[in-house]
């Protein structure tokens, strides 16, 4: 984000280098705070409906109201894009708890709230053709099912992630696998696409996959172990900013051949197709 550019805040649009929040804001002092992010194509934001009902829906967990309309933040995010001059980009909407003077108590109606976009950042092409590594860390999103901002596993192995090349972190807890630190996790065996159910923040770009690969494939939603991950035939991920991503690789153990599987190319297909047509219309 370049520094003459501009951000929402609170209600207005504002040059970024007068954009502030306060010291006391319960966000920062006790990462009380959601937020949604997803990217545009040819300069439109894509499944921003969805992006906006699972954003209040994470408000909603925490008790937060989101002081604006639908139609207040859509105008918002495409004035942003317009004055930002992105030719793509990622927007980020997030939503703290606002002014908290003893770092306890707040005003849930009185929220700090921020959109901001970034261009668009290209994943590397060979993680499409060839398949990426997830590394295994044993955790559990606190409240998963709300996009919070507490990645701190995520940043504490950041490092592992530059080093190794892995794409993501794999989260795992009592012997059952949940998501990708940053995206959606799924399994296919036999044909058939296993999906966790519960525990988990549910992804738009994965409701729609799932949704399109329902018509050839079988769907099975509950929990997954890490014993029938590691016996998989293919494993993906989903993210709003990557699609489909095959997964050939969890920490050094190899996924089915090792290579991108049928079923994962046939979704890269379906999902890339939906995207297509979004462009053009």
């Amino acid at each position: 984000m370049q520094s003459n550019g501009f951000v929402y805040l609170n209600g207005d649009i504002i040059p970024t280098k007068h954009a502030a929040i306060s010291p006391f804001d319960v966000g920062l002092l006790r990462g009380y705070a959601v937020f949604d992010l997803l990217q545009t194509i040819n300069g439109v934001p894509f499944q921003l409906d969805e992006h906006l009902e699972r954003f209040r829906s994470s408000a909603a967990l925490l008790g937060l109201e989101v002081p604006a309309t639908n139609e207040e933040m859509h105008a918002a995010i495409l004035e942003l894009l317009k004055r930002n001059g992105h030719d793509e980009a990622t927007v980020r909407l997030v939503l703290t708890g606002g002014h908290s003077p003893d770092g306890m108590h707040f005003d849930p109606s009185t929220p700090t709230f921020l959109i901001i976009t970034h261009p668009m950042f290209a994943m590397p092409e060979h993680y499409y053709t060839e398949g990426a590594q997830l590394l295994a860390v044993e955790h559990r999103r606190e409240l998963p099912e709300a996009k919070s901002t507490n990645y701190l596993t995520w940043l504490r192995n950041h490092h592992r992630l530059d080093e190794t090349g892995a794409v993501d972190l794999l989260y795992h807890a009592n012997g059952y696998v949940s998501e990708a630190a940053t995206a959606s996790f799924y399994v296919v065996k036999d044909g058939r696409i296993y999906a966790p159910d519960s525990g988990v923040l549910h992804g738009t770009v994965g409701t729609m996959v799932l949704e399109l690969a329902s018509e050839q494939f079988e769907i099975v939603r509950g929990p997954i172990t890490m014993e029938q991950t590691l016996a998989a035939d293919e494993t993906f991920i989903t993210s709003s900013v990557r699609g489909v991503v095959p997964i050939v690789r969890i920490d050094d153990h190899l996924i089915g051949s090792g290579t991108v599987g049928p079923v994962v190319r046939t979704l890269m297909g379906l999902c890339n197709e939906v995207m297509r047509a979004d462009a053009s219309a």
